[in-house]
Formats: C-alpha cells, sequence, structure tokens
C-alpha cells in the first residue's frame, strides 16, 4: 500500500469513527439526563439529581470490605467457626464478625497484633500465600474507602492512593472484586467458595447501592476535573476504574472523553497522549464499543515507540517487571527484551477469545511479543500448545484483516518456535 492510499484509509477509519460516536452519544443519551454541558456541572448531573455527593466521616461504608471478606475466607479455608476462630485469638465474636463484614478493618490491629494472627493462622493450616493477597486487598480497601468516603465533593489529587503508584492487575482484581463478583485470578486455587457456602450467603464482597454511587461519583469528580500533567497517573486509573460503572451516563462520558483524547494524541503523537486513548477505549470496550479499541491498535500501536510502551504496560501488569513505578514512564523507558515475557505470553493465550472485547488488542499485543521475544514460546509448550489450540478455535471472521494477518503470523512464528 502507497502513502497516499494509506493517508486515505486513515481519513476513512477517522471520518467512520466520528460519525460512530455520535451515534453513539445520541443513544446512550437520549433517555438520560446527560448533557455535553460545562465540565463542573457533569458529576452532579449524572450521578446526583438532588446535589453532589458530600465527604462524610460518618457514612456507614465497610472500611475494610475486601480484606474482611478473605478473613472470612482464610477461616472458612480452616472449617473454624467465627466462635472457633474466636477462641483460637482470645479475641471476642463481636470482633471477628466486625473483621470479615469490613466494619471493623483488620488494620485497625496492632501491626504486632496482625503478625500474630498470621502465625497462627499459618500454624493452623491456612495458606501463606492467602496473607500475600491480604496485603493487596488492604490496598483496595484504601481505595474504595477513599472515594466512598468523599462521594462526588471537590478533593485535591495529593495523596490521593490512586495516584500513588501504577496498579497491576493483582491489585486492580481485588479492587474491582465488589463490582464484577468475579473471583480474583490470585485467588484461583487457593480458596474454594463453593466447598464453604451455606444457605444465601454472599460469594463475593459486595458493595451497597450507595457505596456504589458514591464510589463511581468520586471517580467521575476525579477524572472529570483532574487535567493537570502531574494527574495523569490517577486520572488514568480512575478512568480505567469507570468501567465498571452501569450507568449509561457514564458510558455517555466516556464517548466523550476517548473523543478528546483521541484528538490530542492526534496532534501530540507522544505515548502519554496514546495511553490516555488506551485508557478510554478499554473502559468503552467493557460497554460493548469495539470500534474504539480497534482503531487505538490500529492507529495508537503503529510505530516502535508505541509497540514498545504497550509491551512495557503489559509486562507490568501481570508482574514480570519487579519494580513499582509512581508514574507511566517507564513504559518509554524501559526494553521489553528484558523481561522474560513468559509470564505475558500465558496471560495473552488465556485470553485469546472471540468473546473477549479486548480480543484485536490481545492478538496484536501477543504477535509484538514474539516480534520482541521470538523464542518465548519455546520456554513454555504447554503454553505453546494451548495458544496453538486457542488459535485453531477462533472465529477470524469476527476480526479485522490486520487482526486475521496477525493471526497467521502468531500461527506461524508458533510453529517455528
Amino acid at each position: 500500500m502507497d502513502v497516499r492510499n494509506h493517508d486515505d484509509v486513515t481519513r476513512l477509519r477517522r471520518n467512520t469513527l466520528d460519525r460512530i460516536y455520535l451515534a453513539d452519544a445520541c443513544r446512550l443519551t437520549a433517555s438520560t439526563s446527560y448533557r455535553s454541558s460545562a465540565a463542573e456541572n457533569r458529576v452532579t448531573i449524572m450521578r446526583s439529581p438532588t446535589g453532589t455527593l458530600q465527604p462524610s466521616n460518618s457514612f456507614p461504608h465497610r472500611r475494610g470490605l475486601t480484606s474482611g471478606y478473605l478473613m472470612k475466607l482464610i477461616r472458612e479455608s480452616l472449617r473454624m467457626t467465627q466462635f472457633q476462630l474466636s477462641e483460637l485469638l482470645d479475641v471476642d465474636v463481636a470482633t471477628i464478625q466486625g473483621w470479615e463484614t469490613g466494619r471493623r478493618p483488620v488494620t485497625s490491629m496492632r501491626v504486632a497484633d496482625l503478625a500474630y494472627l498470621r502465625a497462627k493462622l499459618i500454624h493452623r493450616g491456612a495458606n501463606p500465600k492467602l496473607f500475600e493477597v491480604l496485603r493487596d486487598a488492604v490496598d483496595a480497601d484504601l481505595v474504595l474507602d477513599y472515594a466512598i468516603k468523599r462521594g462526588s465533593a471537590k478533593v485535591d489529587g495529593t495523596g490521593h492512593p490512586l495516584a500513588a503508584v501504577v496498579h497491576r492487575r493483582d491489585l486492580t482484581n481485588l479492587i474491582t472484586w465488589p463490582l464484577t463478583g468475579s473471583l480474583p485470578s490470585q485467588l484461583a486455587g487457593l480458596v474454594d467458595i463453593d466447598a464453604t457456602r451455606r444457605g444465601p450467603s454472599s460469594r463475593h464482597p459486595e458493595l451497597g447501592a450507595d457505596e456504589r454511587q458514591r464510589l463511581f461519583s468520586h471517580l467521575l469528580k476525579i477524572a472529570d476535573e483532574r487535567r493537570r500533567a502531574d494527574d495523569a497517573l490517577l486520572r488514568r486509573q480512575a478512568i480505567y476504574l469507570l468501567a465498571f460503572d452501569s450507568e449509561p451516563t457514564t458510558a455517555g462520558w466516556l464517548v466523550d472523553e476517548h473523543r478528546a483524547a483521541l484528538n490530542r494524541a492526534r496532534s501530540r503523537n507522544d505515548v502519554p497522549a496514546w495511553v490516555a486513548v488506551r485508557s478510554a477505549s478499554v473502559a468503552l470496550a467493557r460497554y460493548g464499543f469495539q470500534e474504539p479499541l480497534i482503531d487505538f491498535v490500529a492507529t495508537g500501536l503503529s510505530d516502535d515507540e508505541q509497540a514498545i510502551a504497550n509491551l512495557n504496560y503489559w509486562a507490568y501488569w501481570v508482574g514480570e517487571a519487579s519494580d513499582t513505578y509512581t508514574d507511566d514512564s517507564f513504559m518509554a523507558a524501559n526494553d521489553p527484551r528484558h523481561a522474560a515475557g513468559t509470564r505475558l505470553f500465558r496471560h495473552l493465550v488465556d485470553r485469546l477469545d472471540n468473546a473477549s472485547e479486548q480480543a484485536e488488542l490481545y492478538i496484536h499485543t501477543l504477535w509484538q511479543l514474539l516480534l520482541a521475544r521470538p523464542n518465548v514460546a519455546a520456554g513454555d509448550p504447554s503454553a505453546r500448545m494451548a495458544a496453538q489450540r486457542k488459535i485453531q478455535m477462533l472465529d477470524t471472521a469476527g476480526l479485522t484483516a490486520s487482526a486475521r494477518q496477525k493471526v497467521s503470523d502468531v500461527t506461524y512464528g508458533l510453529r517455528l518456535s
């Protein structure tokens, strides 16, 4: 394809995307109070018809919701009742109930007492890995507590838990556990919820309707107002979590946000600008809008700099990068060839599925990974065989022509490995 034809295709994709935006915005806002007015009015219009949800130290939310539920799973893994655990730890039953419901978070304990609890339960047979997950669950509760307590009231981004470090998959899975009900992958094989459930007991930590409203009101407030360069991480991670809201008005806001981010990226064409497009694209894909993500793969990952940033982010996300970063600059700074790639390879293979809302991004990233690390599949023969099976099962008719070609390239690469 010559340059002139490539430019024509790019313009056609942009015009098509613009028409889709218009149709989606009309469809999303037809039956809601969402309107594209001044930014300061949006959160109040979308989340609270009678006014903003003000911060409150007395709001009766569970400050240790996720860690408390995990404490319950740890107890149940030992086949112990609350009374038996209270006797073992020499506390009253109300304390155990407070931990497990989240109303008395385990973080309110002294560090020495928490270490003693851990040692006691491991000695009784609890899996030590559950306490590694518990550390992340405490961080997840910090995010949820901070947001729910503040609602849609104006906040300073300084000290916000979403601005502290770049989140990995394990932490994000715990933050979203009360929203999706899906067991975090790091708990698979460590707990058996079906074996311990009796009666109508919940299978996952649950947010009440008011807690949920305050959470998403806060995230929307952050995403809509914190637009300075030094708030980029805070805003990006808030936008990602907005994808787990169920309000059509939030989807409408994300459509608007993605369009603005795409316009900035087209003019600046740097990694931070395209990272913002990625966040909004992935969020919209969860709402069922595939075209923004397909467009991001085609245009936002089209050069070497963006390809490196994409692989670096994925390696960090799945835990292959050992360092913890406080901003997104590592995406452009690191050489993806330094990461082993085996964990990322298996992660992507597990998600080769037409039903995935990010199928095109997974295929593209797997293709990029094999280009950067041609021998990565050779290091994990079982994952290579799984990839070959998954590819055979893919219905490529529903993919773009570019994705179909990449599937073909990946198939050939796997044969050579």
